[in-house]
């Protein structure tokens, strides 16, 4: 039983988690043309530093980093950009950046589906003499743009002959690139994942995960790789999801055009249902990859964006097929209703004829009838409601007596401890001990001790007036929603937020000032708990006003 609950609340925990990131993604959506100025901005400062290099070696640097920031925006500039770099790195004779920035080339190419362009590059390389970490960007290019070939290639021995060219590439990469660098780990996590041991691949992405910074473009590589491992387990796809919706939110508010988590994401949400969200989705996927400009992404989001398009029109079409047939529905009974009323109407006419004269002679005492029943609902309304009051009062009473003494004799130990404080002060300041005196000071620890005191002081006051408020609190709750009570002498912090509102303090501000937490805190737990009342959450904070009244 404790399993299936604990299972269930992480459940909730990785749905609620969804809600959450869906709604932070429509948002971004909303704002994507603020983080495109974003990047237009960063992209005219590095075309300013480039017009303004002083040697070949200074345009190279510049003319590289420009080229990192339009390779996943715009890629005809991209293009453009790294062949500039190459002729630089030419120019001033270094070949290992030469050869390197040939390998971006190649992969941007089969990034974009040039793949012939792309291994025609690839073929005009020799690598004898460089450096490992430029022959390992050799073999990475390969490996991907033979990996490209054979996952959008057409079945058969061709897709097999891609598949082992791209395994032998990979593993020669892992023989050279440098087992600290993310690319090594990538690799290896890709490898890990192809042999379905998504234990050790998840452990790679989570070293991955570690070294990038979250929102930024290298952390959406990281978890859109983090949701293929969970996609390979099977039986994390809520979890999947989840990561899979994070490297989206990273690709919008970092101007990725060149996208593949937002499509794949839309994709999913349209074989769940979920049209109207997943048709949002590829509409802004396919906008961004004509921005990005190659007809590759165009073709892959094609089949995704049809296939979204059309599961929208027939749910569009199902939905007016059920109004035509409600409107017909509707039509049919009011025809019905009317014949109905037309049948009353006539049948009471009888009715009228026929009892005329005894109506007649009752009517004096059906008014005095009434005016008997209106008066004993008022005496009776007035009797309520003066018991109501009755029970009040005695009840604010006895509250009042209570936490009046206690007041008291909480005041009275506050004045006394500021007194001793007051006293320690003056004797350390006296003794010139200033060093001591401001790290007393400036812990906060008396304060959590005092804030600890006061909610047990609060806690037990409430529990000795209140003893079944926990109980009686739950008893609202559906059993899967209800609150451990702890050892059933203190409250903890949602039990103490309604014992609040149980004493009539009900806004959430004056709550977040008592208990020393935020509004939106305050305000989170209250909708939490009332979502999880067996009557719903409209009139719940009325019944747990009501706990311990005298019935």
């Amino acid at each position: 039983m404790f399993i299936l609950v604990a299972v269930a609340c992480k459940v909730n925990a990785v749905n609620d988690r969804l809600d959450s990131l869906y709604r932070c993604l429509d948002e971004a959506i909303l704002h994507s043309e603020e983080y495109v100025n974003v990047r237009e901005h960063r992209i005219d400062s590095l075309c300013r530093l480039v017009a303004v290099a002083r040697t070949d070696s200074d345009r190279y640097e510049r003319e590289l980093l420009l080229f990192m920031e339009y390779k996943s925006y715009r890629n005809d500039s991209a293009m453009s950009v790294i062949g500039r770099c190459i002729g630089l790195a030419e120019r001033f004779g270094k070949r290992d950046e030469s050869v390197r920035c040939r390998c971006m080339q190649a992969f941007q190419c089969s990034t974009t589906g040039m793949y012939a362009e792309s291994l025609d590059i690839l073929g005009s390389i020799d690598i004898s003499g460089l450096q490992p970490a430029v022959v390992g960007e050799y073999y990475q290019a390969y490996a991907h743009v033979y990996g490209e070939l054979m996952y959008y290639g057409l079945p058969g021995r061709q897709q097999d002959s891609y598949r082992a060219e791209s395994e032998r590439y990979a593993k020669l990469a892992l023989g050279v690139l440098d087992k600290n660098s993310d690319e090594y780990q990538q690799r290896l996590e890709m490898k890990y994942n192809a042999e379905d041991d998504v234990e050790q691949a998840l452990a790679i992405n989570d070293l991955r995960l570690s070294r990038v910074t979250k929102g930024s473009h290298e952390y959406a590589i990281v978890a859109f790789y983090r949701y293929m491992d969970y996609k390979r387990a099977g039986h994390s796809i809520d979890e999947a999801k989840y990561w899979l919706a994070e490297a989206a939110l990273s690709d919008v508010r970092n101007a990725v055009m060149d996208q593949a988590a937002l499509w794949e994401l839309a994709n999913m949400l349209s074989q769940e249902g979920q049209l109207a969200r997943s048709y949002d989705y590829i509409g802004f996927a396919w906008e961004s990859a004509v921005k990005f400009g190659t007809r590759m992404r165009n073709w892959q989001i094609s089949p995704v964006l049809q296939s979204i398009d059309k599961n929208y029109q027939k749910e569009t079409e199902r939905t007016n097929m059920m109004l035509r047939v409600l409107i017909a529905l509707v039509s049919v009974m009011a025809v019905s209703l009317l014949g109905l009323l037309v049948y009353v109407a006539r049948q009471r006419n009888k009715l009228v004829a026929a009892h005329g004269e005894l109506s007649r002679k009752s009517v004096q005492l059906s008014e005095v009838n009434d005016e008997l029943r209106q008066v004993n609902m008022s005496l009776d309304e007035a009797n309520r409601q003066m018991k109501n009051t009755v029970r009040q009062l005695n009840e604010q009473t006895r509250v009042k007596d209570e936490y009046i003494g206690r007041f008291m004799r909480l005041c009275s130990r506050y004045i006394d401890r500021n007194d001793d404080f007051r006293k320690r002060v003056n004797k350390m300041l006296k003794n010139r001990e200033y060093e001591s005196l401001w790290l007393m000071t400036r812990s906060g620890e008396m304060k959590e001790r005092e804030v600890e005191e006061l909610y047990g002081n609060f806690d037990e006051a409430f529990l000795h007036l209140f003893p079944n408020f926990i109980d009686d609190f739950n008893a609202l709750l559906k059993p899967e929603e209800r609150i451990a009570g702890g050892d059933g002498k203190h409250l903890n912090t949602t039990l103490r937020i309604f014992a609040l509102i149980r004493l009539g303090i009900c806004d959430s501000s004056t709550i977040a000032e008592l208990l020393h937490y935020s509004v939106n805190t305050i305000y989170n737990y209250r909708a939490r708990v009332k979502n999880g009342a067996i009557d719903g959450r409209g009139n719940f904070e009325n019944r747990v006003k009501d706990i311990g009244m005298p019935r």
